[in-house]
């Protein structure tokens, strides 16, 4: 699927060209991933781009828009029809692939994209590029906006969890507050870069504790109590 790859480079960098024409970006970068591969610019005020796909005919084709989902700032028909498009195109095929193991299906797709599939493509980028290039101001600011709220989730949703040095933690969990607050909850859920742990007890504490310590290796903390 080469052939995928140089056709949706070649489509990225002519439809966004006015990106560096107009917006200062930098010229697109492609950074493979795994099985995908990355186009990605920006420009001098943290604005970015990164559009993305894998290397199978039957694959969508991402964009991202300082880190919003381009479906999720763009209200469209012509956006918002694209995967169904895509399912009607390959979904039957790879369907009966996964079944029989038959590549002759995978085979029916690549002709699927090639009939049909790279037609497709374009007109979404072309189709994100024209909007882009004419409402950036705005959906920058959406795309912020966005940004905010879903920190502001995080925020919620996270806020019960405390965050601490392994020293830090081990004199906080030496006073008489943080003992009674583990004899009320009866689960101390702890998670470091190394593991994630659960203790019900503070003697089983103090043994994980003297583990950490023996490692010599200062980690930040992730602690909460579980009811």
């Amino acid at each position: 699927m080469n052939n995928l790859l140089y056709e949706v480079k070649y489509a990225v960098v002519t439809y966004f060209k006015f990106l560096q024409d107009n917006y200062n970006f930098t010229s697109f970068e492609q950074v493979p991933l795994a099985y995908e591969y990355h186009f990605k610019a920006k420009d001098n005020a943290n604005n970015f781009i990164n559009i993305h796909i894998e290397l199978i005919a039957s694959t969508p084709i991402w964009v991202n828009f300082n880190g919003a989902y381009i479906e999720d700032i763009i209200s469209s028909d012509v956006v918002n029809a694209y995967n169904k498009e895509l399912h009607s195109l390959y979904d039957k095929n790879f369907k009966k692939y996964l079944k029989t193991k038959d590549v002759a299906y995978i085979s029916a797709n690549i002709d699927n994209y090639n009939l049909y599939g790279k037609s497709i493509n374009e007109k979404r980028l072309q189709y994100i590029a024209k909007v882009i290039n004419k409402d950036f101001y705005t959906l920058v600011e959406a795309s912020n906006k966005l940004k905010q709220l879903k920190n502001s989730k995080d925020k919620e949703a996270n806020k019960h969890i405390n965050s601490n040095t392994l020293n830090e933690f081990v004199l906080l969990s030496k006073s008489q507050k943080f003992k009674q607050k583990f004899k009320y909850n009866k689960t101390l859920c702890i998670d470091t870069e190394k593991c994630q742990i659960e203790v019900v007890s503070y003697t089983e504490l103090e043994d994980v504790i003297k583990k950490i310590l023996k490692s010599k290796i200062n980690l930040q903390i992730e602690w909460f109590f579980v009811n």
